[in-house]
């Protein structure tokens, strides 16, 4: 499983894990050859979600050039709104030496409780179902990160209950929140469909 972490930002009050905008500045060279600046905004040592004002298309590739970790060439796999996600070219000995870092930065922000680590969205299909000890409920989900979510729901769970979100999102409940509870995921979503469009 790719493991995400960038440098952490505050959130909502009442999410799951605390997560926010960023992280790591930069820029990128499209094909007509223009800079564009850019932010990543979540990032393994694989794949990288970046956010700009311009999107490339998918399949075309650039390069990127991102604060600090220097040059990357790869390939745009997937666009969504606001930005758009890149498969990096990277070697096998450069891979594990990013991979470490991020390592490194997840185990200084995992210290610090208020920290985020994950972009946060609002999905298209907010309505959908938990289901809890057998039972299946009516629930909205308010916002979600690839490790978290905040549902809104009038029956109250307790912390540590583990819950399915929608058909097969395994997660534990987190914490209690104003109009429901806050769940984590068991496992992280997948950054390559992490977007507005996903489905639980």
């Amino acid at each position: 499983m790719r493991k995400s972490y960038l440098s952490p930002w505050r959130g909502p009050e009442g999410s799951p894990d605390a997560a926010a905008e960023p992280r790591f500045k930069g820029r990128f060279t499209a094909p007509d050859r223009r800079d564009y600046f850019c932010r990543a905004i979540d990032m393994s040592a694989e794949v990288v979600a970046l956010r700009s004002d311009y999107a490339p298309g998918v399949g075309e590739r650039i390069a990127l050039h991102l604060d600090p970790w220097g040059k990357f060439q790869g390939a745009v796999i997937r666009v969504f709104a606001g930005g758009f996600t890149v498969d990096l070219e990277v070697a096998d000995r450069n891979r594990a030496h990013v991979a470490m870092q991020l390592a490194w930065l997840s185990r200084r922000a995992a210290g610090e409780a208020a920290f985020r680590l994950h972009e946060r969205l609002t999905p298209r299909r907010r309505f959908t179902t938990f289901t809890v000890q057998g039972v299946t409920l009516p629930c909205e989900v308010l916002d979600l990160s690839r490790s978290g979510a905040s549902v809104r729901t009038h029956v109250k769970v307790p912390d540590g209950a583990a819950v399915t979100l929608g058909r097969k999102t395994i997660a534990e409940v987190a914490r209690q929140t104003d109009q429901g509870f806050a769940v984590r995921f068991r496992r992280l979503l997948p950054l390559e469909r992490f977007d507005e469009d996903i489905e639980l």
